[in-house]
């Protein structure tokens, strides 16, 4: 009987031993894990916030929130009944937008070409009366009185009115390059950006200040041999480009694409606003011969075939699976049998960072890998913030600026290249942009203009 009594308590005491075990185990599972969309977020708080200053709060807030999209008409199918549809929801037509916005521009150059020769000629207001312009809050609402603001020295006139002539003419504002540099004594020490050049990735113990990481990166235009060019005229707007969009503030999602009962082809292709930009900017022309060096998934590639432009399209990437997802997208949009177009339309699969077509194309895209900021605080699970993934992330820069240089080495004399991303890092655009040309003005005989 006593051993009995022994043996019981004994087993109470290990119950109880393992009961506080697993109290402590709940405790502990409670506490939020940090996932990898949180992460991402706390990297861009430290590292944006000094770059974009007072602007940091909404462009934060515009991460966060639903991206807008546009959608792309397809030209290889039947697109009235889709125009009246969208039409019927309330979107409008980019193109018609940005015809306008082009005349606007137009007028008011034309205006201050006015005002410059007035001026010239002693017949201003300002010469007869021996008085500034100096136009009210009131008054700026005129374009013509604005404009002759605008002509003014910015001492003239108080800084609410400048600020208020320069959201009629963004032109007008000054962009300092220079501001958009972290520099580690303005950011801190505690600034510890995943950037580190691949031959020290042996472990993470050398984690490094962003500014610290390229020298070249800050290096001024004049320093590596770099001209600027300001492109007075607006991009055109290819006319064969159909694309709908909601208007300001209308984050509305367009209806899923339909198939075209007889060519057997979607009607529409739905993508982020902001990659019609890079597309614009290449300013594609009648013939030209096109490269995109980093198509997948294709959104790019497709809307540059739209405009029924290009003599040639090279898409290219450089994994098996992106291309299979290129050659997807091209098999929803064009028709078979159109050997027009699938003579013109050509996928391969390189590593663009030694892409060995030397001068073959007229323009070059170069939508490089980055850390996708949307994507990343929207994302958990394929997100470049995973700790799997930080030594790929750590290599980013380094590809980027091997891109560009192969894109460079790609495109005929005369030719343009656009380098594009979708993160909002410095180092990943200017810095990326300035390493690169460095190479090519020390290790080639090209010649580079920035427009």
């Amino acid at each position: 009987m006593i051993g009995l009594t022994v043996t019981r308590s004994k087993i109470l005491a290990r119950v109880s031993v393992l009961q506080n075990i697993l109290k402590r185990y709940r405790k502990r599972n409670r506490e939020p894990k940090v996932t990898n969309s949180q992460r991402a977020l706390e990297y861009f708080d430290i590292a944006y916030a000094p770059v974009y200053g007072t602007r940091w709060p909404s462009v934060r807030l515009a991460l966060l929130s639903k991206p807008k999209y546009v959608a792309v008409l397809n030209n290889f199918a039947s697109y009235d009944e889709t125009i009246k549809r969208f039409q019927t929801l309330g979107a409008w037509d980019i193109g018609k937008k940005y015809s306008a916005i082009r005349e606007r521009i137009r007028m008011r150059q034309e205006q201050k070409q006015t005002v410059s020769n007035d001026r010239e000629g002693g017949t201003d207001e300002a010469t007869a009366t021996g008085k500034f312009v100096r136009p009210s809050l009131v008054e700026l609402d005129d374009d013509e009185l604005a404009a002759r603001a605008r002509l003014e020295p910015k001492g003239r006139y108080p800084e609410e009115y400048r600020q208020r002539a320069a959201a009629q003419s963004p032109d007008m504002e000054e962009v300092d390059v220079t501001s958009r540099v972290i520099e580690p004594s303005e950011a801190g020490s505690s600034l510890l950006v995943d950037y580190v050049p691949a031959t020290r990735l042996k472990g993470l113990e050398n984690w490094m200040e962003e500014a610290d990481v390229f020298t070249n990166a800050s290096q001024d235009d004049q320093e590596i041999g770099v001209t600027v060019v300001k492109q007075e005229e607006p991009v055109d707007f290819p006319e064969m480009l159909k694309i709908f969009a909601f208007e300001k503030g209308n984050i509305s999602d367009f209806p899923q694409p339909r198939s075209d009962p007889q060519l057997r082809v979607l009607d529409h292709y739905a993508m982020d606003g902001a990659s019609l930009l890079p597309v614009l900017a290449l300013d594609v022309n009648p013939g030209d011969r096109v490269l995109d060096m980093c198509a997948a998934p294709g959104g790019k590639s497709l809307l540059v075939l739209q405009t029924l432009l290009p003599g040639l399209l090279v898409s290219n990437d450089v994994s098996e699976s992106r291309v299979k997802r290129i050659r997807n997208i091209l098999k929803q949009y064009v028709p078979r049998g159109m050997s027009t177009i699938e003579n013109m339309t050509v996928v391969t699969q390189k590593n663009g960072c030694i892409f060995r077509e030397a001068e073959e194309y007229d323009k070059v895209l170069v939508d490089v890998p980055c850390l996708t900021d949307r994507h990343s605080l929207m994302e958990d699970d394929n997100s470049l913030f995973k700790t799997s993934r930080t030594k790929e992330r750590l290599k980013l820069p380094e590809l980027q600026s091997q891109l560009l240089v192969s894109a460079l080495q790609a495109v005929r004399p005369g030719g343009t290249v656009v380098y594009s991303t979708c993160t909002l890092s410095p180092l990943q655009n200017d810095g990326v942009i300035h390493l690169a040309l460095s190479r090519i003005w020390q290790e080639t005989t090209i010649e580079c203009s920035i427009v």
